[in-house]
Order: structure tokens, then sequence, then C-alpha cells
């Protein structure tokens, strides 16, 4: 490995073995990634198994939640690099690694921002979206996830390769923060949670408006959306400028950058990815009358009663 990309971690731990502290905090950070994909896993075997969530932005929900996961999975990754005293390893090993989880987390904050363009098409015109939009849109949404993973794999492919020898950890976000890239990657997801924002936003304007012409059920759908869009967007800007504004002014050391803060910001970030099944369970009387019948088993039962006739 290159010595002149080391850092002052590369040198400690490239030949210490274990080391237990890393072990530890990167260990519970991927017990929430297996709860996060548990929970994002039971959400898609609901939407399979319930007919009434068979709509199209049921399914683009349900993908969004599979997606996820494989964020949540990238995650993992460096607690069995040190699990493995393994340490370290090249960008170049960790990009091949990393790179189906990064596109499916591209593909699944894409799809995040295609919910909210769907119900926004669904709430301001009703009409055109039951009868004929419903199936045009759900395949230009998925074209657009389809086209920004695609571009996504590419632009971090070209970052990563101009540093393959550089030792790293093998964090989630190591291929995709490279100098070449760090700022088309921020901006490539702020631009996607505003925009997701600004669908809501609106959605909320039109159904102010329209009180009376909007359902019960697409109230509470929204309202689940919008809490899981506040969560993800909160997570990401709370991050970014804890990053970029108030950690340079704490002259914060390295250790307790690794040890405190980034463990911290990263179990935040991931336990957003991983809320999307409790969120719907308690905002969705839909997701919870599903859940409680093909997941809990408490379906509800019709009581009978029997009369005896004399």
């Amino acid at each position: 490995m290159s010595e002149k990309a080391a850092t002052p971690f590369y040198k400690l731990y490239f030949n210490a073995g274990w080391v237990p502290i890393e072990i530890v905090t990167n260990g519970i950070i991927a017990l929430i990634c297996v709860i996060g994909i548990t929970l994002n896993m039971s959400l898609c075997y609901v939407t399979i198994k319930a007919k009434s969530l068979h709509q199209r932005c049921n399914i683009l929900i349900a993908l969004s939640a599979f997606f996820a996961s494989f964020l949540l999975i990238g995650n993992c990754i460096k607690f069995f690099i040190f699990l493995f005293r393994i340490n370290f390893i090249t960008l170049d090993i960790c990009f091949y690694i990393q790179i189906i989880p990064l596109i499916g987390s591209t593909f699944g904050i894409t799809l995040q921002l295609c919910i909210g363009i769907d119900r926004l098409v669904a709430v301001a015109f009703p009409y055109w979206y039951q009868w004929r939009g419903k199936f045009l849109l759900f395949k230009i949404l998925i074209a657009i996830c389809c086209f920004r993973a695609t571009f996504c794999a590419c632009y971090v492919y070209y970052g990563s390769s101009k540093h393959w020898k550089s030792p790293v950890m093998c964090n989630s976000g190591d291929p995709a923060r490279q100098p070449e890239t760090l700022n088309l990657t921020n901006f490539n997801t702020l631009i996607t949670y505003c925009g997701e924002f600004l669908c809501y936003a609106t959605i909320w304007v039109i159904c102010l408006h329209k009180k009376s012409q909007i359902t019960e059920k697409v109230k509470r759908l929204v309202i689940s959306l919008s809490v899981l869009m506040s969560i993800g967007l909160l997570c990401f800007i709370g991050n970014l400028i804890f990053a970029q504004m108030i950690m340079p002014l704490l002259s914060l050391n390295m250790f307790t950058i690794e040890y405190i803060i980034s463990p911290i910001c990263v179990s935040f970030f991931v336990m957003a990815y991983g809320s999307n099944a409790p969120v719907l369970y308690f905002c969705s009387i839909e997701y919870r009358r599903a859940f409680r019948k093909h997941l809990l088993n408490k379906a509800q039962q019709s009581t009978t009663v029997v009369t005896t006739l004399h």
C-alpha cells in the first residue's frame, strides 16, 4: 500500500491484529444495520403478501426499503474488515466491495424522491393519474432511478481510480468521497433531499386547498412519507453542517472523531434508513393492519354470535 496516502490510523493499526475499540464501535453500527435490514425486509414481505398494498406507490415504498438495505450492508463492511484482523485494504478492493451497496443506496435514495413525485402527481392530477398516468409515471420513475444509479457508479469509479492504492478502512462512503467526487456526491444528495422536501411541501399546500377532495387514506400515507422524508433530510443536513462547519471550529483530535463523533453520526444515518417499517406501522392504519395480519399474526377476528334454537 502507498505510505504516502496513509493516515495516522494506518500506521497504528495496519499490523496491529485485533483492535477491540474498532470492533466494538463498528460492531454496534453493524448491529443497528442488521436490525434496519430486518425491518426493511419485513416491509417488503408485507407489501408482497397484502393485496391492499399492491398500488404503484406501495411498490415504490417497498423498493425504496429494499434498496436502502444495500446502504446498511455497506456500513457493515468495516466491522468485518476489523473482525478478521485485516484492518486496512486498498481503495480498489474497497471499491469493488462497496460498488453494489453504493449503486443500491443511490437507487433507494432516488426512489424516495420518486415516491414524492408520484404522490404529488396523484394529488395534483388525480383523474389523469388514476386512469392513465400511474403506469406511465411508474416506468419513468424507475428509468430515472436506473440512470442516476449508473451515473453514480461511473463518477465513483472515476474518483476512486485516481487513488486505487490508498489504504482505507472501507467505510461505505470511501469510494464516493474522494477529492474528485466529494462535492458532487454531497450536491447530488442535497438536491435529492431538497427536491423531496419541495414535493411534500407542495402536496401539503394542495391538500389544504382541496381538503374536502383528499381521502383520509391518502392523508395518512402522505403523513407517513413526510415523516420519513423529514428523518432522512434532518440526518443528512445535520451531519453535513456538523462535518463542514462545527467540527473545524472544535479542533477535535482524530480519536474523538473516529470513536465518538463518527459512530454517533453514522448510527443516526443508518437508523434513518431502517425506519421505514416502524414509521409506516405507527402512522398508517393500512400498513399497521398489514403488519399485524401477515407478520404478527394478529388478524382481526370477527365475532360470530351463535343462537341456540329450542
